[in-house]
């Protein structure tokens, strides 16, 4: 089946002020060194003593980039680099200032991998801190509160920070085909790891994701696909990040009773997670009318959403990707409520806007009942509710969405990221 997943390289161009080039030229090769430790792990040839060699290497490495710094942020960051030098146990964060404020982040360590037996894999990632949108996601944070009184529900005081940054390096699992667009960490502090107490997005990767791939799904598969065809960059970002915050938070609402009865990397656990947060994201844009999503944003938050599903949907293989199974669930309850109609003929969708909001409602009370009630049978029953997600994982997508497996919309995109040729390092 991967043999047509069509792949697409993107250059993707970035900036850096003069004093910091040489310190990232000494970044980028740290994540090379990583890039080589990831290599000998997938190929099962990672012994202890040349991971601890190649690791060293990466240490050193950072601390010569730290010698090329200027003196406002070298202390800061060799002291990030000497905690790293003790041990990781996910991922753990170094940070360039300039003029006091954030600028450059490395972000390196391991994190899990569903499609690679769950293993924890060296990676990492390097990027310019990016605050357009760090108003936004204050202004959606603060209507937290209006989220708990409409669902009812309590949330944890415990939820993620959030930042952006543009990426201009990737290494090791955050390497691989599908490339995420955000990632967890807790900072590497033991007692915080299950928290997730940190969230970093790649926002030019996110938003180029679903400029070359998404939106193609919705110009040629949604009818109302007119409703973002002019949309600019930024508004992309910002519709993105809205679902985003939502969907993360989504994951600190309410009570829940499966934990502990299914085991927290049991697939039908994280599956119905990932579909609850799904679900609750949607849920909330309608409070975000009058201000975040006036002027007629919130139609475009929710098709931006549904091409987004339809995306996930494409990747197929629901059983061993949570996200993408959430995504199968929500096409399949909308389908059969009727907010998302579907013609066979012309192998087209329409959104019922005047119905959407009511079948989200009314989905989204069904996932918080499962988690409340803590039946393991029901919730097991409601995620093969539409077909085995088991025998899902390895068949090709239902008839009725094989259209999705478009040759012509790539699949992937390989990134080449490119210094801009005023600051040639």
């Amino acid at each position: 089946m991967d043999d047509f997943k069509k792949s697409v390289v993107l250059d993707i161009y970035f900036d850096i002020d003069q004093p910091f080039c040489k310190t990232v030229q000494s970044l980028i090769q740290a994540l090379q060194v990583l890039d080589a430790i990831h290599s000998l792990q997938i190929a099962d040839k990672l012994d202890l003593r040349i991971e601890n060699v190649l690791y060293q290497r990466v240490i050193d490495v950072l601390k010569k980039a730290g010698k090329e710094l200027p003196e406002e942020t070298k202390i800061e960051y060799m002291m990030d680099v000497n905690r790293l030098e003790e041990g990781i146990y996910d991922l753990i964060p170094i940070t360039l200032k300039r003029g006091g404020k954030d600028y450059v982040e490395l972000i390196l360590g391991k994190i899990f991998s569903f499609e690679k037996n769950d293993n924890k894999l060296y990676c990492g990632a390097a990027g310019i801190i990016n605050n357009a949108f760090d108003n936004l996601i204050k202004r959606y944070d603060r209507k937290l509160n209006v989220f708990s009184e409409k669902l009812n529900l309590s949330i944890s005081n415990r939820v993620p920070l959030m930042k952006c940054m543009d990426v201009f390096a990737l290494s090791g699992e955050l390497d691989s085909r599908h490339k995420p667009i955000c990632v967890f960490y807790s900072g590497n502090g033991y007692e915080n790891t299950s928290a997730l107490s940190k969230l970093s997005v790649f926002i030019n990767i996110y938003v180029s994701r679903f400029k070359l791939i998404s939106k193609e799904i919705a110009k040629r598969y949604l009818l109302d696909y007119s409703l973002i065809e002019n949309v600019d960059d930024y508004t992309i970002g910002m519709l993105l990040i809205l679902w985003l915050r939502g969907h993360d938070l989504g994951h600190f609402f309410g009570e829940d009773k499966l934990r502990g009865k299914l085991s927290e990397m049991d697939k039908n656990y994280l599956i119905l997670h990932e579909l609850k947060s799904d679900l609750i994201s949607l849920y909330n844009m309608r409070f975000l009318r009058e201000d975040l999503l006036k002027g007629g944003l919130i139609d475009k938050a929710y098709i931006t959403s549904i091409a987004e599903m339809l995306r996930y949907i494409r990747r197929g293989n629901f059983f061993n990707y949570p996200d993408s199974a959430s995504a199968y669930l929500t096409y399949r309850y909308l389908r059969e409520s009727g907010s998302l109609v579907l013609d066979s003929k012309i192998k087209r969708m329409k959104i019922d806007f005047m119905k959407l909001e009511r079948d989200i409602e009314d989905f989204t009370m069904v996932l918080l009942k499962l988690f409340r009630d803590g039946d393991v049978t029901k919730s097991v029953e409601f995620v093969n509710r539409w077909g085995d997600m088991r025998e899902l994982a390895i068949k090709k997508l239902p008839v009725e969405l094989e259209f999705l497996e478009d040759r012509d919309i790539p699949y992937y995109l390989d990134f080449n990221f490119v210094l801009k040729e005023a600051n040639v390092i």
